[in-house]
């Protein structure tokens, strides 16, 4: 038995004993004492904990109750505790309180058993404080309206228990100001991607107070997106649709027709995990259990499986770096080669300026991502990247030399983007250049004929350039530090946070595969120039 204090006041806590886990659940019983004296507090914990072991003892003799049947009988222990000096000790004698609250308990025990869904479980209870307001029609008339008032109370409390304590704020008057309080804490695109899952949850499940939520209500919204086709929403004939509809729809063809449904990581990611970050939230500043809390969501085992990201082949890069190197805008042309050989994300490369590219040592390149966004006026914001370890500098290949590259950058002003069409879509400010840039990488992608849905695409130049520094035997910290990965351990956490001249040495040098062939990107060409080149 524990007894704590919050800023909300004392609260009681006593672990479930271990044999009856599999009947009542292994997560201990909390309830909220209130705002009493310490000496009270602890005269009403004892008390508690001496009801809780007696219910227990029902249960090892055969009495069957829930965890939520043995909170609300706790309760009602807590109020009769709390009014006992003021009410029943003036009211009732003795015998009468004990046979009152003998029949509550068996009462409980009778028309509880076996009800798992909350509206039973209220219908039951209601009928046996119906039953026990029967009985107490027979007291005696003086004593009769105190002991009403009591069961009353005990009604109206078991409800507000079960229901989950007194209702909080709506589900949607508390987002907009969660998603306020996370700006400058996670990518602006991270958040309104989050707020518009959060907002699918509620389209599915309705907006109610933030504690009015069931672990049942975000299994079912699981097990509905493990049938849903994705990016449906792109589909003339069924974005109208609800999910539900939808998925019934696509479940209703015939397997040749069916489109294609959410991933299993998809939903996690992408679904679940925002849910559990909003209410562990909403549960802490509001003061109930998360629904979330001790339950894991799980994802259908019917959900499709994630496909796995490859690398490109050479032969696939020779057909890209060809078409590429023709291409006049500067984004089209050197983001496909320059993702391979560094790593590097697009929304990373795209918002390099001209300030960005420089030497460290002859013939030793760098872009960095350590420095703000400089503004054609002078003033700066800060760069936008993924997370901590994004923020770094990374090493360009010494191939990149015999381009003209570094030229072109050397063309641009220290404030200049380097690939500024990315940032426009004919006269229009482009509202997301790192999405926009991506679609537009992956329409090459597929234009030249090696773009395969979710396994090739522009992102898996990433796993193409980890592919190259693993064959070259490069250190996996400098790997890490070069693409932006975090740490695998607290060791590779020490030590300089951006790589070290040596490290950029070694990255500049690296060996290209055999048979890759960057010729088409060299300003000069010889024979030498067309195998790979390291």
């Amino acid at each position: 038995m524990h007894l704590t204090y919050r800023p909300s006041g004392w609260r009681f806590q006593i672990r479930i004993p271990r044999d009856l886990e599999a009947l009542i659940g292994s997560s201990p019983i909390r309830l909220n004492i209130g705002p009493l004296a310490k000496r009270r507090a602890a005269r009403v914990a004892r008390l508690l904990g001496g009801h809780a072991e007696a219910l227990f003892l029902a249960c090892h003799t055969g009495a069957r109750m829930t965890k939520d049947e043995l909170i609300a009988e706790l309760q009602r222990m807590l109020i009769s505790a709390l009014d006992a000096a003021d009410h029943v000790k003036r009211q009732a004698d003795r015998r009468q309180a004990r046979e009152l609250n003998a029949l509550t308990l068996a009462a409980a025990s009778e028309r509880l058993t076996g009800q798992m869904e909350v509206d039973d479980r209220l219908q039951a209870i209601g009928t046996g404080i119906s039953a026990l307001q029967g009985r107490i029609s027979a007291l005696p008339k003086d004593q009769r309206g105190t002991i009403g008032e009591q069961l009353a109370e005990l009604s109206a409390l078991v409800k507000t228990s079960l229901d989950g304590g007194p209702a909080r704020p709506l589900l949607l008057d508390e987002l907009d100001r969660w998603i306020e309080l996370r700006a400058g804490h996670a990518a602006d695109k991270k958040i309104k991607t989050d707020r518009a899952r959060i907002l699918d949850f509620v389209a599915f499940a309705g907006n109610r107070p933030v504690n009015r939520y069931r672990h049942s209500d975000f299994q079912a919204f699981a097990n509905l997106l493990a049938r849903v086709p994705a990016g449906y929403s792109k589909e003339p004939r069924l974005r109208h649709m609800t999910r539900q509809e939808v998925a019934d729809h696509n479940d209703s063809l015939a397997p040749a027709r069916r489109l294609p449904t959410l991933a299993a990581t998809a939903i996690e990611a992408n679904y679940i995990s925002p849910l559990a970050v909003f209410f562990r939230a909403m549960a802490a500043e509001h003061d109930f259990r998360s629904p979330m809390a001790d339950v894991g969501v799980t994802i259908p085992s019917t959900a499709k499986a994630s496909v796995q990201r490859s690398p490109f082949t050479v032969s696939d890069l020779n057909v890209w770096f060809a078409a590429a190197a023709s291409e006049r805008r500067p984004d089209l042309k050197w983001l496909p080669l320059l993702a391979t050989l560094t790593g590097a994300r697009v929304g990373e490369l795209i918002h390099l300026q001209g300030k960005d590219v420089y030497q460290l040592d002859t013939g030793l390149w760098v872009a960095s991502l350590l420095t703000d966004i400089t503004a054609a006026d002078g003033s700066t914001s800060r760069r936008q990247i993924k997370n901590k370890p994004s923020r770094r500098l990374f090493a360009l290949h010494g191939v990149l030399e015999q381009t003209d590259f570094f030229a072109y950058c050397a063309s641009r002003k220290p404030e200049d983007w380097l690939f500024p069409h990315a940032f426009r879509h004919g006269k229009s400010l482009v509202a997301d250049p790192a999405d926009a840039a991506s679609k537009r990488m992956n329409r090459q992608l597929r234009t030249v004929g090696i773009h395969r849905p979710l396994e090739a695409t522009f992102h898996s130049t990433r796993h193409t350039a980890k592919d190259l520094m693993r064959v070259a035997k490069v250190d996996p910290r400098t790997a890490d530090r070069q693409t932006g990965h975090a740490p695998k351990t607290v060791a590779d956490s020490y030590g300089s946070k951006t790589l070290l001249p040596e490290e950029v040495e070694v990255l500049a040098a690296l060996a290209l595969p055999d048979g890759l062939d960057l010729s088409p990107y060299f300003v000069k060409r010889d024979r030498s120039s067309s195998g790979a080149k390291s």
